[in-house]
């Protein structure tokens, strides 16, 4: 009885002293827009909160397995922040780039003091390492009184490399052909 309980505390701090455990990595999303779609839009723009499904909310980056419904959580590859609070922001800062004279700021109140109302929803947001990205997304732009301008959808996927550091770039530049598609309708009106 004496040597478990010397055994058992001495195996418990080796695995402390000695044991490995991997470090995590985090990943942002960077604003990648460089072109100016209108310099002429003047309006202010109010960008609610980009709305993700459940599965992908959350702090550890989510891939799938190729020709397959399987579903990867990586706990050792994560997001900085949550996904909505890193779209949302990546979002804003593409729009503003997009439509330089356009005050685009997050809609965080629920009566609306902008000229202008963008709600995104993100339907899919899947990834494959080494194959592709892909979003699909509906927007929709509203009038400071809630009407309905602009109801679209948006579908597009990007080739990737095998690193979740090409993730982060693929999904961040289909954050910025979905913002030239918001943009363009935004300029139109």
């Amino acid at each position: 009885m004496k040597l478990i309980k010397i055994i058992i505390p001495c195996l418990l701090l080796n695995a402390c002293l000695f044991g490995t455990s991997k470090n995590a990595k985090f990943y942002t999303l960077m604003p990648v827009s460089n072109q100016v779609v209108s310099t002429s839009y003047k309006g202010s723009v109010g960008v609610t909160r980009l709305q993700f499904p459940k599965y992908i909310a959350r702090p550890q980056i989510v891939t799938q397995t190729k020709d397959s419904a399987q579903v990867n959580i990586s706990e050792y590859n994560r997001w900085v922040e949550a996904p909505d609070v890193l779209a949302t922001r990546v979002l804003i800062e593409d729009l503003s780039k997009l439509l330089p004279g356009a005050q685009v700021q997050e809609n965080r109140v629920k009566e609306s003091s902008f000229e202008t109302v963008v709600v995104v929803e993100i339907i899919q947001m899947n990834a494959v390492l080494g194959e592709q990205v892909g979003v699909s997304a509906w927007y929709t732009i509203q009038d400071r009184n809630g009407k309905i301008q602009t109801r679209e959808k948006f579908e597009g996927s990007l080739q990737i490399g095998k690193t979740y550091d090409d993730l982060a770039k693929g999904f961040s530049q289909l954050l910025a052909n979905l913002s030239q598609d918001i943009a363009s309708k935004l300029a139109a009106q």
